[in-house]
């Protein structure tokens, strides 16, 4: 079987370097597109479980950040009053000294 598609390689290989520039040219895109093709559908074919990790570790990421935000927002948040979406800390209503 290997002697076989060794000499066929061989074979194909001869042909190729006998034909003329513009026929080899030709012959050599047709191989680096069939090439592409085939690597597309592989890509296709085994990307979608990486394309799915990818997406739920995102999420995940995402929510840790979210969760993290509001977790630091209700630690370290001074006294103060809400005035719509206007937010006033108490620390402000104290009369500072004059210098």
């Amino acid at each position: 079987m290997f002697a076989a598609l060794g000499l066929a390689t061989c074979i194909a290989l001869a042909i190729h370097m006998a034909l003329p520039y513009r026929a080899r040219a030709r012959v050599d895109a047709a191989i680096a597109r069939l090439g592409d093709w085939v690597r597309a559908q592989v890509d296709r074919a085994t990307g979608w479980r990486r394309r799915q990790r990818q997406t739920r570790a995102a999420a995940l990421e995402a929510e840790r950040a979210i969760r993290r935000a509001r977790e630091s927002s209700s630690r370290d948040k001074p006294d103060g009053e809400w005035d719509g979406n206007v937010y006033r800390p108490k620390s402000f209503e104290k009369p500072k000294k004059p210098h």
